[in-house]
């Protein structure tokens, strides 16, 4: 009897031996990354623009996948896991276009999904007629930003059904994606998430020469089914 517990208390030891041995040869940016008791676990919500790798909509996933599967920014994962809002261009509205004069001035360009380039005007908002076009219009009238109109062309829904001719008008085109709204609990970057909120969004781009040397460029986007103003979560996208 003296001989098995002598025996498992050999065992024993060589065991806790083994792990402090592991925990002692753990690099120091290791043991750094390992997230503090505050705000490590608990609820957290975001938002993320679908960029087509297959963000799960009707199943859970991990925090940790959206950096590991879905090209978001590791930064942004982390700030996540530790219960911190990331912070985005996309929350920021363009203070330097409202410096500058003229609706046609041209305030932003990128290229779409297709290599196209889109052109983003100052542009302008009459209320009182509920007229205008470009950042101005979009701003003011749906609450979103130039950074989201242009994830808006870049993430467009899969083939013909996120890009589509604007009926009448050959040389416009619409772009139709989503924006998903995500819930997670849990500790860490291991939570467990859910969207729970699905928001299309679309966009409307004249590629047409109108204006002297280049296209008029957008000429407005807004969320679907929402009158008015976009929900701030949209425009605040981690991923834009």
């Amino acid at each position: 009897m003296h001989k098995v517990n002598a025996r498992r208390y050999a065992v024993a030891s060589a065991a806790l031996g083994l792990a402090a041995g592991l925990f002692a040869a753990a690099p120091a940016s290791a043991m750094a990354a390992a997230p503090s008791a505050e705000g490590s676990s608990g609820d957290v919500e975001f938002s993320v623009f679908d960029n087509g790798s297959g963000i799960p909509r009707n199943s859970s996933f991990q925090l940790a996948d959206l950096g590991r599967k879905h090209g978001i920014a590791d930064s942004a994962v982390k700030q996540l896991g530790a219960g911190k809002e990331p912070r985005t261009a996309g929350a920021e509205s363009n203070t330097e276009s409202k410096k500058l004069s003229g609706p046609d001035t041209v305030v932003g360009q990128w290229k779409d999904r297709d290599g196209w380039t889109v052109y983003m005007r100052q542009g302008y908002y009459d209320p009182g007629r509920d007229k205008g076009f470009g950042l101005t219009k979009i701003e003011q009238k749906h609450n979103l930003t130039m950074k989201a109109v242009e994830a808006t062309t870049k993430y467009p829904r899969p083939g013909a059904a996120g890009k589509q001719k604007f009926a009448g008008y050959p040389d416009t085109w619409n772009y139709f994606t989503d924006v998903l709204h995500v819930k997670c609990s849990g500790w860490w970057i291991f939570r467990t998430c859910r969207v729970d909120k699905v928001q299309p969004v679309r966009a409307g781009v004249d590629f047409s020469f109108k204006v002297p040397m280049l296209p008029k460029g957008v000429i407005t986007a807004y969320c679907e089914g929402v009158q008015g103003r976009c929900p701030d979560w949209v425009k605040n996208a981690v991923n834009i």
